[in-house]
């Protein structure tokens, strides 16, 4: 489906190097029942955010760069101020599954640990 700017609550960045798509993912690790996400493939991971609150896929952004995936919990753990709003996402459909963070802390650890993808990012973070 078109993304329309007029519903959307979180900006979307233009990018001629990504066709950015909508979805919704049945859920019952969300209390909505669903997790409506803005979506893109980048290198096999797919780079998510939730339309309604921002919250991103992290797990993707760290795999996507080529981090090993069990250094994610290491990295995270390490700010124990993030502890309060990391969500999880455990069981159902493995796209969905993994650590979400708030936009703005994603944006902050992607400036650290995802220079190598940073174009690719373009289209959440601008």
């Amino acid at each position: 489906p078109p993304i329309s700017a007029d519903t959307a609550k979180f900006r979307l960045y233009p990018s001629q190097s990504h066709q950015v798509n909508t979805a919704r993912y049945i859920t019952s690790n969300d209390a909505r029942g669903y997790i409506p996400v803005y979506e893109y493939p980048l290198n096999g991971q797919w780079i998510m955010m939730d339309m309604d609150d921002g919250y991103i896929l992290w797990t993707g952004i760290w795999k996507g760069a080529y981090c090993d995936a069990a250094d994610i919990v290491k990295m995270v753990e390490s700010q124990p101020d993030l502890a309060s709003r990391i969500r999880r996402v455990r069981g159902g459909y493995l796209k969905i599954q993994g650590t979400w963070l708030p936009h703005e802390v994603a944006i902050q650890l992607s400036r650290r640990v995802a220079y190598p993808i940073r174009d690719d990012l373009v289209p959440f973070f601008g």
